[in-house]
């Protein structure tokens, strides 16, 4: 039994061996992450619209949206939920509530695809 340990025979061959599972491996790895870059998305496949509704739809939220979320952001995190605080930071710009909701928006969904990035697995 002495002699197997030491067999460099055999210690190579299990190295080999190491070395085959560990580059498989990384091309598994390799093929997960070109897959998740190449995965197609596209919006008509979750929300069944004619053409031009859907493009005035996607202009009317690109609009408002942020702008409802950067209000909503200034009233809970900046003013505390309290009305006579948001009414004191007296910002009348609809630019400015946009841009923060905007913000806002686009950190949750880079949130969001880092996440599925993360969890992707190919099914």
């Amino acid at each position: 039994m002495e002699t197997l340990i030491h067999d460099p025979y055999l210690n190579t061959v299990k190295r080999s061996l190491e070395d085959k599972k560990y580059k498989e491996l990384q091309v598994k790895k390799r093929t997960q992450v070109d897959n998740f870059l190449k995965k197609k998305f596209e919006i008509t496949d979750y929300i069944q619209l004619p053409e031009g509704v859907a493009n005035m739809l996607f202009f009317i939220a690109f609009l408002v949206v942020p702008y409802i979320v950067g209000i909503s952001f200034i009233f809970i995190v900046i003013a505390r939920a309290s009305l006579d605080t948001f009414w004191e930071i007296n910002i009348n710009e609809y630019s400015v509530y946009w841009a923060i909701g905007y913000e806002v928006i686009a950190s949750f969904l880079l949130f969001i695809i880092i996440k599925s990035a993360i969890t992707f697995r190919k099914l």
